[in-house]
């Protein structure tokens, strides 16, 4: 789909905030509600928009540790593959999973309550995995920046 600056500035609203009726929303958009209405059905038919959802802040949710693990595979076939990926979207700590170019094959950001939940993590689900060779991780201290919104 290719996206007019109308669209830009629609996806610039919802991405702050997916909470704004359709009013507001074409108000902010400078434009009726019907057509705000028709561009964002138009972009949800399209795959532009893939979803809504309430962003819920982990400290407030007891979750207060989050990490990044480098995993490295023990065989880069498509069935291990898969069945890793399949892992890392099935378990809830798991809020991010990359396959990454370098000396690591994946990168997951995960979030747990505490150092003993990470670490159960990182040694009984991860590093039991079969697929999974070794690991290498790192405990995040501070987020600086966290945003969703992307730079439409």
């Amino acid at each position: 789909m290719r996206l007019e600056e109308t669209d830009r500035r629609l996806l610039r609203e919802l991405q702050r905030d997916a909470s704004l009726s359709m009013k507001e929303l074409a108000e902010r958009a400078a434009m009726s509600q019907s057509t705000a209405w028709r561009r964002v059905q138009d972009m949800e038919e399209a795959g532009v928009i893939t979803g809504r959802v309430t962003l819920a802040d982990p400290e407030q949710l007891g979750l207060t540790v989050s990490g990044m693990i480098s995993v490295n595979m023990a065989d880069q076939t498509k069935e291990g593959r898969r069945e890793f990926e399949a892992f890392a979207k099935a378990h809830e700590n798991v809020q991010q999973c990359f396959s990454v170019t370098g000396s690591h094959d994946y990168v997951l950001i995960i979030r747990t309550r505490d150092v003993k939940g990470y670490e159960t993590f990182l040694m009984e689900e991860l590093l039991s995995h079969p697929r999974v060779a070794s690991t290498q991780s790192q405990l995040i201290l501070r987020h600086y920046k966290n945003s969703t919104v992307l730079p439409v």
